[in-house]
C-alpha cells in the first residue's frame, strides 16, 4: 500500500495511513519504516518523522541498519545533523550504507571536517563512499584534497574518474581536467562530455570542437 502511494506522489496519503495503523495496533515491518520516514521528507514533516522516530524506538526497529539509515538521511535532509548522529550513535548494528548515510549527512550539510574524521573511522569504506568523500570535496571546491584522496582511493570505478574529471571542468581547472582524462585507461561517454563541458565551461571553443571530434574518431559512443 505504502509503496503504491509513494510511486503517485501521494506522500501524505502514506504519513496518514501510518497514523491508522498505529491507532488499530497493526505491525509494520522494517521495509515499511523507511517508506513513512521518505513520505515526511517529501512533506517537509520533521514532527511526524520524529513521531515515526519514537514508534520505531519503542518497537525496537532502531536495530535494523536499513531504518537507522533512513533515519539519518531524514534529519540530515533538514539540516538536523545532530539529532541524526545521535541516531547513528544510538545504533547497535552499523553497516556500509550507515557510514555512508552519517558521513552524506555531513557533507550535505557543507562539514567536511566531521564527514572526513567519520570517513577516517569507517571500518568499511567501499568505492560509494569513497566517491561521496571526493565528491564532498569537489563541492567545497577543495580540489587539492579531492586529488589527495582520490590518489590514495584502492579500488577506483569509471564513476571515480570522471567524478574528479567534472570536479576540475566545474572549478576551471582545463588543464587539470586534460591531464586527468589522458590518464583515464577506460572511458565512456560521460568522460567525454566531462571534458568537452569543462572546454565549454571555460569558453575554450576550438578545443570543444577538436575533443568532439576526437571523440568521434577514438571512440564508439
Amino acid at each position: 500500500m505504502f509503496k503504491g502511494y509513494i510511486q503517485n506522489d501521494m506522500y501524505r496519503d502514506v504519513v496518514v495511513s501510518f497514523r491508522r495503523m498505529m491507532n488499530e495496533d497493526v505491525s509494520l515491518n522494517c521495509f515499511s519504516f523507511p517508506m513513512v520516514l521518505k513520505s515526511c521528507v517529501k512533506l517537509l514533516a520533521l514532527v511526524e518523522g520524529e513521531e515515526v522516530h519514537g514508534v520505531v524506538v519503542k518497537v525496537g526497529f532502531l536495530t535494523n541498519t536499513f531504518v537507522g539509515s533512513t533515519l539519518i538521511d531524514m534529519y540530515s535532509s533538514v539540516g538536523r545533523v545532530k539529532c541524526a548522529y545521535r541516531v547513528f550513535n544510538e545504533m547497535v548494528l552499523r553497516n556500509v550504507f550507515t557510514w555512508t548515510s552519517m558521513i552524506n549527512g555531513y557533507v550535505a550539510n557543507g562539514d567536511l571536517v566531521s564527514a572526513r574524521m567519520l570517513f577516517d573511522l569507517a571500518p568499511e569504506r567501499d568505492v560509494v563512499l569513497w566517491n561521496r568523500m571526493v565528491t564532498g570535496y569537489i563541492e567545497c571546491r577543495d580540489m587539492e584534497e579531492a586529488r589527495k584522496l582520490f590518489d590514495v582511493m584502492p579500488n577506483k570505478d569509471l564513476m571515480s574518474w570522471n567524478t574528479l574529471l567534472n570536479g576540475y571542468a566545474n572549478n576551471g581547472d582545463v588543464e587539470g581536467c586534460e591531464n586527468l582524462f589522458e590518464e583515464m585507461k577506460e572511458r565512456n561517454i560521460f568522460s567525454w562530455n566531462g571534458l568537452i563541458g569543462g572546454y565549454a565551461h571555460n569558453g575554450r571553443f576550438t578545443e570543444v570542437i577538436n575533443a568532439f571530434k576526437r571523440m568521434l574518431n577514438e571512440s564508439d559512443v
